[in-house]
């Protein structure tokens, strides 16, 4: 018996130290780990046998083996454990010249038998490993008949003319190769110690016990519901039979793990919250990021999640005035004067004025804003900034104005115009000067040619008014003397000008 215990201990170990490093870094590395299940299983198999008792020459091997075939029948109590009920039929045969003898039996045997999972007792269960490496034994019966005869003369020496049955202790290994989750390959070898050894084969020698043993191959198959998807979920507990799932989530499949089946989830591929059908909410405004067009400022949901700190109805992003309350035509900016020029550019913002002069007001008309006109009651030229010109004798002096890059006198300068071609046709031999300026918002060159062609606007209206006087003084210094601040609208304005006057 110590020798069968010996032979059987190199045999398992062998197969634990061939299949257990590989199968445990199989389990590690595999993502797939469904939560267990106990299952029925059936696995029939065949094989061949081998006898190991006294009329066997060579302890370690027989040169006799028979084909065997058998079948198990299987409940798998948790990833470690499991029963199984094992039945083999085969036919034993041995030669042992020694003592001119041969022994042929029939023979069946039936196992009650617990199975030890290797794999198991060191990783965590994984359905989809490869290869798992497991431990068999238990107790049960054999049934045989056996002949032995005289290997010289083929004469019978003894016969079992009926059935005979005896207790035995199956101990073995194995190892199951996985094809599907619900079918696999297992290779097992797994010996028989009878507990007398004069039965099977009517021989009392050296050994105590008669054994024998099978080796085998056999297909494993799982008899559970069926799961298309192989998730662990049955088909008909599976919501989404043909998607690989999650158990919790009755079959189907949360990409997100956010607990929201990707079926039911407004946002698969992002982790969210089931308020908002599995779409998230990064700034917690109640507005999920999928609807918020500003998902990382918490906002106002009548403004799509956008924050508006001056509770103007603007959203800060379109507000261009986001800390003071304004009106939608204006960008959100004020305009307390309410003369359709925003605070930020206005120059008189508490007073109501013109666009034109950066909303301030031009009270007297003459051109000139209040804030630049030190007579702001009384119309006035810009050269006296905003007074009435002063007449000293014969001498007269007008300053007429332009639009942006034209060269044609505004309207309301006619008059001046008119005025002083009235003088000039009283005096034809009076001198003139005619000096024409620019603002700065053009090149050096290009606001010189301008500044000319004002200045001849002015001389060749004065001419087809009637001035025949040949002395005149024609100059142009384009942006270079401005009267008035290019910074501004309204300093841009008085440099867009020239000015005319009688010097003799």
């Amino acid at each position: 018996m110590n020798n069968f215990f010996s032979r059987l201990a190199i045999i398992v170990v062998s197969i634990i130290v061939f299949f257990c490093v590989p199968v445990v870094t199989n389990a590690q590395n595999d993502s797939v780990n469904l939560p267990f299940k106990g299952f029925m299983y059936l696995q029939p198999n065949v094989g061949v046998s081998e006898y190991f008792g006294d009329i066997n020459p060579d302890y370690l091997f027989n040169k006799n083996p028979k084909f065997s075939f058998g079948a198990a029948l299987g409940y798998q109590l948790s990833p470690v454990f499991g029963l199984r009920a094992d039945f083999q039929k085969t036919k034993l045969y041995s030669e042992k010249q020694s003592i001119d003898r041969k022994l042929s039996s029939n023979l069946w045997d039936l196992g009650l038998n617990l199975t030890v999972n290797i794999n198991d007792l060191f990783a965590k269960y994984n359905e989809k490993r490869f290869v798992n490496v497991y431990l068999i034994g238990g107790a049960g019966v054999t049934s045989y008949k056996s002949k032995l005869t005289k290997m010289s003369d083929g004469s019978l020496d003894k016969e079992h003319t009926s059935w005979q049955h005896q207790f035995i202790l199956p101990v073995g290994g194995g190892a199951a190769f996985r094809l599907t989750n619900n079918m696999h390959i297992n290779v097992e070898y797994i010996s028989r110690l009878a507990l007398k050894d004069d039965k099977l084969d009517f021989w009392v020698g050296l050994q105590k016990h008669d054994w024998y043993s099978f080796a085998t191959v056999g297909l494993q198959i799982k008899l559970r519901a069926k799961d298309t998807d192989g998730d662990g979920v049955k088909d008909k507990d599976d919501i989404c039979v043909n998607a690989f799932g999650k158990a919790e989530l009755a079959g189907c499949p949360d990409k997100d793990n956010d607990g929201i089946a990707d079926k039911d989830d407004a946002c698969p591929d992002v982790a969210g919250r089931i308020a908002f059908k599995g779409c998230p909410d990064t700034d917690g405004d109640g507005i999920p990021d999928k609807d918020d067009i500003c998902p990382t400022a918490s906002g106002k949901a009548d403004l799509k999640g956008c924050p508006d700190k001056d509770g103007d109805g603007i959203a800060d992003k379109d507000d261009k005035c986001p800390d003071a309350a304004g009106k939608k035509e204006f960008n959100g900016c004020p305009d307390r004067d309410g003369d359709g020029v925003i605070d930020s550019e206005d120059a008189c913002p508490n007073v109501k004025g013109l666009a034109k002069f950066a909303g301030c007001p031009d009270t007297d008309g003459d051109g000139i804003p209040d804030n630049l006109d030190k007579c702001p009651d009384v119309a006035g030229v810009a050269a006296t900034s905003g007074c009435p010109e002063v007449l000293k004798g014969a001498l007269l002096e007008k300053i007429v104005y332009f639009n942006t890059d034209e060269s044609v006198v505004l309207a309301k300068n006619i008059l001046d115009l008119n005025e002083i071609s009235a003088f000039m046709n009283e005096n034809p031999t009076a001198v003139i000067s005619v000096a024409g300026h620019t603002d700065n918002l053009e090149s050096v060159e290009y606001n010189l040619r301008l500044s000319e062609k004002r200045a001849d606007y002015v001389i060749n209206y004065l001419k087809k008014k009637g001035m025949k006087t040949p002395n005149i003084d024609k100059t142009f210094f384009g942006k270079s003397n401005p009267v008035a601040d290019n910074k501004t609208a309204a300093g841009r304005a008085l440099n867009r000008r020239v000015e005319i006057k009688i010097t003799k």
